[in-house]
């Protein structure tokens, strides 16, 4: 499968224009979309909530708020709390509502961008009660999104399966808009990847690194489409390293895991670096850098994640033979299941408006579920890929002592050669991951390499 780069480049002017130009065309996708949702389902609307702000428990304080998924998909206001977007089969346009309230203590609320009101019919309100007079009358017909049921509708009205099955399903398949929305997150996330490496050079802490990152993307903390991964040595090998150390360590390995949002979408990369570049673990990244890229082009319009994944593994197996950590082949290791403990997760997951998206396991509209692999029933992705379709590629080789320790008493034991596990352990552990687009043509897109090319380093 080729993988071919897309030009990216626009003057800021131009790419204003052109990503207005898109959202009109993506809420007009969406609304035809949904069009065909309220056919199926019986509806007569659906109404989707932003979330409402909450409050820390015996504090005065709220928590940061952050739209749910399924408002961010159709409105780029993830910061804003109280919205409503009304999807109607009598009316020609979405229809967004706007709390309007006289607050004198906060800031102005989240505005839309200059040129995405087009196609959309706005609206302010003031209270539950206002809003309502807008809605349907119909008993029973108004489908309703968010997390609290502030409309008191029927339970069965109140994220009905019937729709949400629906809606996930259709995701799978990102517009032109959503995607270029990725594209984006990609190419601001580059620059702050860069800036945590030279952090990780200059000895920097993992909460120094992390704050280089930030202060590269232009982001707060609390507008991270997830939170910052920066592992030093040992802490590489811990797959979700969010207790950040705030003292410097003799620097041996590096792993950054972060993105940014864009629009209320998220880009989602990782990269591992060695502190001395002619090291064998440097030599390990770059052979993990190679798989890495043979997965990708492994992908395309109706691959099975779950064979990609075996795939992954069995690959990553043999980068284990190659430094003789593992004493037998790839294949053996696989059949006896010793290579996950150093591979134990899956290879990569959908990624949109949720940096791990919905609808990634469903066989169909109705809810359906592709079946799990028996060998790995926790993946995340298992349902074939489509066209259009916006996942990340990510294996990983890790040197975590708990998963370890079984092995080296476990009956495979004389399988592996521990003093050279042992050397590797400081280092912590590779995880590489690209953002790929399927395109409708079959060509695949590598969203994460392109902006690395093209970013000055």
């Amino acid at each position: 499968m080729d993988i071919q780069p897309m030009n990216q480049y626009e003057t800021p002017e131009k790419k204003a224009v052109s990503i207005a130009k898109l959202y009109t065309q993506h809420l007009g996708e969406k609304f035809s979309r949904f069009q065909s949702i309220l056919e199926e389902t019986g509806f007569d609307e659906i109404v989707i909530g932003s979330g409402e702000s909450k409050m820390q428990f015996a504090d005065d304080m709220a928590y940061p708020f952050k739209a749910n998924p399924y408002f961010r998909e159709w409105l780029p206001l993830a910061k804003r709390a109280g919205c409503y977007l009304q999807i109607s089969a009598a009316a020609a346009v979405p229809r967004l509502f706007l709390l309007n309230v006289e607050d004198i203590w906060h800031t102005a609320p989240e505005a839309l961008p200059a040129g995405f009101d087009q196609g959309l019919e706005i609206v302010e309100y003031a209270s539950i009660k206002e809003l309502k007079t807008h809605l349907s009358k119909t008993e029973g017909g108004i489908a309703f999104i968010n997390e609290t049921n502030e409309l008191g509708l029927a339970a069965d009205c109140w994220n009905s399966k019937a729709v949400t099955d629906q809606i996930d399903f259709q995701r799978r398949a990102k517009t032109p808009y959503e995607q270029e929305c990725v594209r984006e997150a990609n190419r601001q996330a580059v620059p702050a990847h860069r800036a945590a490496y030279q952090a990780f050079m200059a000895g920097a802490s993992e909460l120094e690194i992390a704050a280089a990152y930030l202060a590269a993307c232009n982001q707060s903390e609390n507008e991270m489409p997830y939170a910052i991964i920066a592992g030093v040595n040992e802490h590489a090998a811990v797959l979700h390293h969010h207790n950040l150390f705030k003292q410097p360590q003799t620097p041996r390995s590096f792993l950054i895991d972060a993105g940014v949002a864009v629009n209320g979408y998220a880009s989602d990369i990782t990269r591992t670096y060695a502190f001395e570049p002619g090291s064998e673990f440097a030599e390990m990244i770059r052979m993990m850098d190679t798989v890495q890229l043979e997965l990708v082009a492994a992908g395309g319009i109706g691959k099975c994640p779950i064979e990609l994944n075996v795939l992954s593994q069995l690959k990553v197996a043999e980068v284990l033979r190659q430094f003789d950590v593992l004493k037998v082949s790839a294949e053996e290791a696989f059949d006896a299941d010793l290579s996950a403990a150093f591979y134990p997760h899956g290879l990569g997951h959908h990624l949109g408006s949720n940096v791990h998206d919905r609808g990634s396991n469903l066989a169909n509209a109705q809810g359906d579920k592709v079946p799990a692999s028996e060998k790995y029933p926790k993946l995340r992705s298992s349902a074939p890929m489509v066209a259009n379709q916006i996942h990340t590629v990510e294996p990983g080789l890790y040197f975590i002592p708990a998963l370890l320790e079984k092995l080296r008493a476990g009956k495979h034991a004389a399988k592996f050669n521990w003093s050279r596990v042992d050397k590797f352990i400081p280092y912590g552990g590779i995880r590489i991951e690209d953002n790929i687009v399927v395109h409708g043509d079959g060509r695949l897109e590598n969203l994460t390499r392109d902006a690395f090319a093209a970013s000055a380093f």
